[in-house]
């Protein structure tokens, strides 16, 4: 064996490409030619390494391990003896496809194709449903093997075409090859059936979840170092009438119109769900901390859940003097930001945070100030971002401008005598207030009365004295912690991962379809939420494993690229008057191969063949 060194110039810029390939010297009929064993690439290698380098590559072949002076030689002979491995290895299904070859003399004329039907998305969904042993787990609740094919099927249907169970039905008979995949005969199942599989998942959410947190943590080889907790609502088409679940609230998507459920979630530090729970939709956020915190541990036989308790990561919505309380009785470590607007309270830090805090750049490139204080029980750093402080101020300087707009109209309509009477313009200034809330009560507005004529001849408006507008603190934030060891860059990282819970929720509404609900029961409202938190599991388990190849892409994304990969049947009459139905993966694109390689998954054509003759 030898290397041989191929040129390439670049038209474009002049530049000469070096690209190794390992070769050795054979006999042929027509005399000795070098046949090409490895495309080795491009490589950085000096003379002495290229001389070595194809003895070190015989000699691990033949079984013999040998070190050398040269670290990165080393690497170098792993990966190509890796790259030579895997070409061995097609090379001997190249050859299986050979042996299996059925030959006939077909009529290129008679080929047509049909009963297209989606692969791609099936086939990643399931290779996670593996991975994350959901059969098992299934198992562990009693589940029949046609109960576990009836859960996998609306699941994946909630990860590839979200909606209704109705919905998920067409798509499973309609669209998908996912019928073809399962051990069980799914053919005659009824509407009926799926509704019912949703509810027995509910049933057993308590064991289910348990075993998953396990699996996952198993799967990716981590540690749960922080649970980041958070609560959304999603609302429901209906009045909902006699619910115990369902009820009016405060509208996390604007639509305080409708009946709301509330999901509270504990994702870990990596966005893996961990524990879900459904409250009413009028729920107060700070109660339910203590409840989902005890319900993890009491569901869990794993002593390392009670050994190693995570950190705890909360918005400022539940961090009550309570909730901070409990969690320092059970020896839990946190990070809040106040309820309180707490920015306030450090003006005079923040004032001068930019000449005496440190300057961070995050990961996305955003510049942010720090300074911490260590504080008698608790360490609080005071954060400012710029680009935060610039969102903010355009967002308050819009609404100030459109404050300033109304007021300037009442104005102008009282003082051209369209609007005279007192308590007409007192509902007018109430409706300003309503409107823009904090904004509004900056300032006082005077109504001068004109005693003679018994209306309001002028109003005017001052801003209040010693009153602090949310602008004068733009950009501003306070993170706590009882934890005196962290930097504060680090205290800053370990907050912003409850961006993670936030996108679990994104994905909830938006990739898993889950808003809105038109389920009449409770019941089914729970079994439909909780398809979602399992359904998520397994996006969370792609995305993630993705990101770590490098791979950062959304699931938005990855579905239209693996939405080409397809099904379908190629229908040939051979010469003979024989009919072909050949039932075959189609060959993947690019994109879809990129991927796949990614997740280390081989694809196969799984190829049918059904033979009919035709009798003239």
């Amino acid at each position: 064996m030898f290397i041989r060194i191929k040129e390439n110039k670049d038209k474009k810029t002049g530049k000469i490409y070096k690209y190794y390939k390992l070769v050795e010297t054979v006999q042929t009929s027509k005399g000795p030619r070098q046949k090409v064993i490895l495309h080795l690439g491009k490589m950085e290698i000096s003379e002495e390494e290229r001389k070595l380098l194809p003895k070190l590559i015989e000699r691990r072949l033949a079984g013999k391990q040998e070190h050398t002076k040269f670290s990165d030689l080393e690497k170098k002979v792993d990966t190509a003896i890796q790259k030579y491995r895997e070409k061995l290895s097609r090379e001997v299904e190249r050859k299986e496809e050979k042996a299996k070859a059925i030959y006939a003399e077909i009529d290129l004329n008679s080929t047509n194709q049909t009963f297209y039907r989606s692969v791609g998305l099936e086939l990643i969904c399931d290779h996670f449903w593996r991975n994350l042993q959901f059969d098992s787990i299934l198992s562990q609740c009693n589940f029949s093997r046609k109960e576990k094919d009836l859960a996998k099927t609306i699941i994946f249907g909630r990860l590839i075409s979200p909606g209704s169970e109705l919905h998920t039905m067409r798509w499973f008979f309609n669209q998908s090859s996912l019928l073809e995949m399962l051990l069980s005969d799914l053919s005659e199942a009824k509407r009926d059936s799926f509704y019912e599989i949703s509810d027995l998942l509910y049933v057993h959410k308590t064991k289910i979840e348990d075993h998953l947190r396990q699996n996952t943590k198993k799967l990716f080889s981590y540690r749960d170092t922080i649970y980041l907790y958070d609560l959304t609502n999603t609302y429901f088409e209906g009045r909902k009438q006699n619910s115990n679940l369902c009820f009016h609230g405060k509208s996390k998507e604007k639509r305080s119109d409708c009946p709301l459920v509330t999901l509270a979630l504990v994702v870990d530090q990596n966005g893996f769900p961990k524990y879900s729970r459904i409250y009413k939709g009028n729920q107060s956020e700070p109660l339910t901390l203590k409840a989902t915190l005890n319900k993890i541990y009491s569901s869990s036989d794993n002593l390392l859940d009670y050994l190693e308790k995570p950190s705890i990561a909360m918005d400022r919505g539940i961090a009550t003097k309570d909730n901070i309380q409990y969690l320092k009785d059970n020896n839990y470590s946190y990070f809040i930001i106040e309820r309180r607007d707490a920015a306030r309270d450090y003006k005079e830090e923040f004032s001068n945070i930019i000449q005496e805090g440190k300057k961070y750049k995050t990961r996305s490139g955003q510049t942010i100030y720090l300074k911490k204080k260590n504080e008698k029980d608790c360490v609080r750093v005071l954060v400012y971002s710029v680009m935060k402080s610039q969102k903010e101020d355009s967002i308050i300087g819009k609404r100030e401008s459109r404050f300033f707009e109304d007021l300037a109209a009442l104005i102008k309509s009282n003082k051209n005598g369209y609007i005279k009477d007192k308590q007409k313009i007192l509902i007018r200034l109430g409706r300003l207030k309503e409107r823009y809330g904090a904004i509004a009560n900056l300032y006082n507005i005077t109504l001068e009365n004109d005693s003679k004529k018994g209306y309001v001849s002028r109003i005017s408006f001052k801003r209040k004295l010693g009153k602090i507008s949310k602008k004068d603190s733009s950009g501003c934030y306070v993170i706590e912690t009882d934890n005196h060891n962290y930097t504060a860059e680090e205290i800053w990282e370990f907050y912003m991962n409850l961006n993670e819970v936030e996108s679990a929720f994104r994905s909830f509404k938006t990739d898993l379809g889950t808003r809105p609900v038109y389920h009449r029961r409770d019941s089914r409202i729970e079994s439909h939420l909780f398809i979602s938190v399992l359904a998520y599991s397994i996006l969370k388990s792609i995305i993630y494993s993705l990101n770590q190849k490098g791979y950062k892409k959304s699931w938005k994304l990855i579905k239209e690229i693996l939405s080409n990969h397809m099904r379908g049947t190629t229908i040939q009459q051979s010469k003979s008057g024989e009919i072909y139905n050949i039932r075959v993966n189609g060959i993947p694109e690019k994109e879809a191969l990129i991927i796949y390689k990614l997740l280390d998954m081989k694809i196969r054509p799984e190829r049918k063949i059904k033979k009919q003759k035709i009798h003239l």
